[in-house]
């Protein structure tokens, strides 16, 4: 009898590599440092010297999306050795470099240019504002789209996690703002996000339309397996349609949710987070309890 499908899921970035999954599967070191070392042939990225406690790059923004891709790449890498092979993949917010690269729709070094320039767009876009994302757990979006309308708040929800489980972005005090409005309303949880770019917002149109012109001259290829869009829930193959989601991962709304529920009504429910965190993994528990979500130190 053939394996149920497996979905392979790259989460967006990392803040602690204290304890990382990856840390114990068999073969990931040195696929990691491998990884690492070719990135650092490509000057401007310089994630040399990386080291998980003592040199970790967590002060650095832009480093740390590099880092958190270099070692999502790494781990797929090994499971694939390992025989571990996706029927599809999804790429949480940043993690849609990972899904590319192992799909075989990109280069590593093609990964590392569209991460910078998603970053540099983005921060042109935003020069001269603050802004920030934050989470809120324990309200719908109903409850925080009044939230945000009544206080006139710069913000949008720019992805839901679980029925009430959600992620905002926008102007950083009009972020803290809503977290403070959100916790006097009864949510469970609130916390800011460690980022200074508001990505999924819908004001940075803009800055996508100025990733799209600087990376149109990197190459896409079809994708080795379907790679499902957190933005409509598609499948995606094509060079055409994976730059599409590229350019609108930066500026439209998430729903990762949604993209769960759409693998369980096609009898889909394992998953492999490819990451240094266990985010999605936690997460899955409050969306079906028919998931089973496995991290890197925790597959069967």
């Amino acid at each position: 009898m053939p394996a149920p499908p497996l979905v392979f899921v790259f989460p967006a970035f990392s803040n602690d590599y204290s304890v990382h999954p990856g840390n114990d599967l068999k073969g990931f070191k040195e696929q990691f440092d491998q990884l690492v070392n070719e990135a650092c042939r490509f000057h401007e990225f310089l994630p040399a010297g990386f080291h998980f406690q003592d040199n970790n790059f967590l002060d650095d923004e832009l480093k740390t999306q590099y880092i958190t891709y270099l070692y999502s790449c790494a781990a797929s890498m090994v499971l694939r050795k390992n025989q571990r092979i996706p029927d599809y993949s999804a790429g949480y917010s940043l993690g849609l470099y990972a899904a590319l690269y192992d799909s075989g729709s990109i280069t590593l070094d093609t990964g590392l240019r569209f991460i910078q320039q998603a970053y540099l767009a983005i921060g042109e876009s935003v020069k001269g504002q603050t802004s920030g994302m934050g989470t809120i757990i324990g309200l719908d979006r109903n409850d925080i789209e009044l939230l945000i309308g009544k206080s006139n708040l710069k913000i949008d929800i720019t992805n839901q996690n679980a029925p009430y489980s959600f992620v905002v972005s926008g102007i950083r005090e009009d972020v803290v703002k809503l977290l403070y409005l959100a916790n006097e309303e009864g949510a469970l949880h609130t916390r800011t996000l460690p980022v200074s770019v508001p990505y999924h917002y819908h004001q940075l149109k803009d800055a996508a339309t100025r990733f799209e012109k600087k990376t149109s001259h990197l190459d896409v290829f079809p994708s080795l397996n379907p790679i499902v869009s957190l933005i409509d829930q598609k499948e995606l193959h094509t060079p055409r349609e994976l730059r599409r989601e590229l350019t609108g991962n930066l500026y439209l709304p998430l729903n990762w949710y949604k993209t769960q529920q759409w693998f369980l009504l096609r009898g889909i429910y394992r998953f492999i987070e490819c990451g240094p965190s266990k985010s999605l993994v936690k997460n899955a528990k409050f969306v079906a309890p028919e998931l089973r979500f496995f991290s890197l130190d925790r597959i069967p």
